[in-house]
């Protein structure tokens, strides 16, 4: 499987012990879109080292003699090393305009699990600040592991002190979490908003959307709580019925005239934004926000929402192919396109061919952090293999191989 980390990594056990506890209210379902997602993999090159790759076939007998562990180390050595293997890197991950021109300017933080949304976060402020005419931002982004540096620390709490928007998502590490409460309870009140998507009770509580809040995550408390008991499915549809949930409730709260609606919409939509994760979701995400909830931009009517565009989702699992101009959601149609278009460039014998069935890991796909899935995928047919490269933002990846590999074989 190509999908990032280990099973048992530590953040893994602790996302499941948080979600069967039922404890982050609305989120305790919707959270299982994210709970896939861990350390990224040690086998993600570079983009600069992906586009070298080509289709030609590596000599046997070189291959013979790379032992696994060689191999891994070449692959983690090819490309600058700024960025953990994936295209990320920790140097760009402060953005902030090259000339205000009058502009009104607001700060975000944020702290995430995975480089990949770094980098997506990095192309959406930069997006801001080249097109919006009256506002820009001031981004600062952390990589979680990046806490327990103190001198990253220390950086961390002085941005955190001038941000007027905090997003933080999968604290899961309890010591992590600590930092990440200290740091931003503080200030969260005079933020203009505070959004943590799932993560541990205690950051959950920092949740400030205006007056959408999460003071009782981690207990039986509360509204959403017992809506969710109400209405989970059960079984195997879990976690497709909490995805159709987080994808109508805006709908249906636009209709509901007070405040605390439309601050759980404003919610749910940056939710949405997030696990669309390009950068053209997280730009909405942000400007959606702002025009909202910065008081500056927000009283001066600085962003109408004709310029916020709406969440771009691809579906929640899928066949997805680099060369593919959509993603397929039956192993059907993917075949039969294979076929006709991939095949006859690559030289692959369609019906003699062996079928690769690969899991990859959706946030990848989405923040087009896929590099490395690009480059297995390149390789694979350069050796003559059908790749069926399967994705899912969930955790149950046996519906992948149940719906997809089967049926390719």
């Amino acid at each position: 499987q190509a999908h990032g980390g280990a099973v048992d990594s530590p953040a893994r056990t602790a996302m499941r012990g948080v979600f069967s506890a039922a404890a982050v209210g609305l989120l305790l379902g919707l959270a299982t879109q994210c709970s896939a997602y861990s350390a990224s993999s040690a086998f993600a090159l570079p983009r600069s080292a992906a586009r070298s790759v080509s289709h030609a076939t590596v000599a046997p007998a070189s291959r013979a003699a790379a032992s696994p562990t060689a191999a891994r180390l070449s692959m983690v050595a090819a490309g600058p090393q700024s960025g953990l293997f994936t295209s990320s890197r920790p140097e760009d991950r402060h953005v902030e305009p090259d000339n205000l021109n009058g502009r009104t300017q607001f700060k975000v933080v944020y702290v995430v699990l995975e480089s990949q949304y770094q980098s997506s976060m990095t192309a959406a402020c930069k997006r801001i600040n080249a097109q919006q005419e009256s506002v820009a931002v001031e981004c600062s982004g952390y990589l979680l592991e990046e806490l327990r540096d103190a001198a990253n620390y220390e950086a961390f709490k002085k941005e955190v002190a001038e941000a007027d928007i905090f997003i933080g998502s999968l604290i899961f590490v309890q010591e992590l979490a600590d930092k990440v409460v200290e740091a931003v309870e503080p200030y969260r009140d005079s933020m203009a908003a505070c959004i943590v998507f799932p993560s541990m009770p205690d950051v959950m509580r920092l949740q400030k959307v205006g007056s959408f809040e999460m003071k009782n995550a981690g207990t039986s408390k509360g509204g959403l709580s017992d809506f969710m008991k109400k209405n989970k499915p059960s079984g195997a549809t879990f976690e497709d019925g909490m995805l159709k949930l987080l994808r109508a409730l805006p709908k249906v709260l636009k209709y509901l005239p007070n405040e605390k609606a439309k601050d759980a919409r404003s919610f749910m939509l940056s939710f949405q934004y997030w696990l669309g994760g390009s950068p053209e979701n997280l730009e909405a995400l942000l400007l959606n926000v702002a025009s909202k909830y910065v008081p500056e931009i927000r009283d001066n009517q600085l962003l109408p929402d004709s310029v916020i565009q709406d969440p771009r989702l691809i579906p929640d699992r899928g066949i997805w192919h680099p060369v593919a101009k959509e993603i397929f959601v039956d192993s059907e149609s993917y075949m039969d396109w294979y076929r006709r278009e991939v095949a006859p460039t690559t030289g692959i014998d369609f019906d003699a061919a062996p079928t690769v069935g690969i899991i990859l890991q959706k946030s990848h796909i989405n923040t087009k952090d896929e590099a490395h899935y690009v480059s297995l995928i390149m390789e694979l047919e350069a050796q003559g293999a059908k790749v069926v490269p399967t994705y899912s933002g969930a955790l149950d990846f046996s519906i992948l191989v149940d719906e997809y590999f089967y049926n390719s074989a």
